[in-house]
């Protein structure tokens, strides 16, 4: 019977046949073998958390490019304060852009949607601004524009062309 309890726990077997526990060397090459594995699986969660930080970032700000455009092809104006709107302007800051109505006579008017960019997350360089014409003009200015998201040694990049087109350039 003693035997039997023994068996249940973490013994084995010698070549006697007599019951014996793991050596202190033996557990702690287990445990050393344990914490590498531990290790790389935090590391990749880490290195993987860093790349969907960046990607939400980018995904996001193409969305609101889009709803930029969207508002400018339809023409939308804000309530109050415009008589003949131009277009959506999008301004940037390192870690922020803004989207507002661009109004010929008032400039920028309305109320402007500020976003947040994700924490450690800012734009490489900071683009200028970005204004979609209205009633489907594209993109306002001499050249196409790219913008770049950069965060944790990862950097994302947008494209807007002239005519309006958005096109994600994904990871460089």
């Amino acid at each position: 019977m003693k035997s039997d309890r023994l068996k249940a726990g973490f013994t084995r077997t010698n070549f006697n046949g007599n019951l014996r526990g793991f050596t202190l060397i033996e557990m702690a090459v287990a445990v050393g073998i344990s914490l590498v594995i531990i290790g790389g699986v935090l590391s990749n969660y880490n290195n993987y958390n860093d790349t969907q930080k960046v990607k939400q970032g980018a995904q996001t700000l193409k969305n609101n490019l889009r709803f930029a455009q969207g508002l400018a092809f339809a023409g939308k104006k804000p309530t109050s304060g415009c008589t003949e709107l131009e277009g959506y302007r999008v301004t940037f800051a390192s870690t922020s852009y803004s989207v507002q109505a661009f109004c010929n006579d008032q400039g920028l008017a309305g109320e402007a949607t500020a976003t947040q960019l994700p924490t450690d997350v800012t734009f490489s360089p900071v683009p200028g601004t970005a204004t979609f014409g209205v009633l489907g003009k594209g993109l306002v200015g001499d050249a196409a524009m790219t913008i770049t998201l950069a965060g944790n040694a990862k950097t994302y990049s947008i494209q807007i062309s002239l005519a309006g087109d958005i096109n994600d350039l994904g990871f460089q």
